[in-house]
């Protein structure tokens, strides 16, 4: 009887559609695509910082790279438990955080922090769930 419930919760959650990225434990492999750069200003000097994903994955779904963590925010990390299949989408040169979940096949908006504190409050304030749910609301996209 127990295996019969243990399959009946797997099969309910992958109906679900919530996918698990894949992780690597090299903060600098994911196929390329988790480095960005963010130009900042120094007493007038133009310096470049290199910002990457940490414990980046693609998802199998829609090949979009979402990563448990960011250099900029080094003390910020997306819970894998609480947040399956969700993380930081890494963009060139913009700065943002930008925290995202795979959903059904696409990705949907936790939301776009400037802070590394608005980044924590995203996910305080939410569930992969309520996230997932802006599928049935037309709010994410397939990539």
């Amino acid at each position: 009887m127990r295996m019969a419930s243990v399959l009946v919760s797997l099969a309910a959650c992958s109906c679900m559609g919530f996918n698990i990225i894949p992780t690597t434990d090299d903060s600098s492999s994911t196929g390329g695509t988790d480095a960005s750069t963010q130009s900042s200003s120094e007493a007038g000097d133009a310096t470049t910082t290199a910002v990457t994903g940490v414990n980046c994955g693609a998802d199998p779904d829609t090949g979009a790279v979402l990563c448990l963590g960011i250099s900029s925010c080094p003390d910020v990390v997306v819970d894998s438990d609480l947040y399956p299949g969700c993380g930081f989408r890494v963009h060139d040169g913009t700065g943002v955080l930008d925290l995202e979940c795979a959903c059904y096949g696409q990705i949907c908006p936790i939301g776009v922090a400037s802070t590394c504190d608005q980044a924590t409050a995203l996910m305080q304030d939410q569930s992969q769930y309520t996230v997932c749910m802006q599928v049935d609301e037309g709010r994410c996209t397939n990539n």
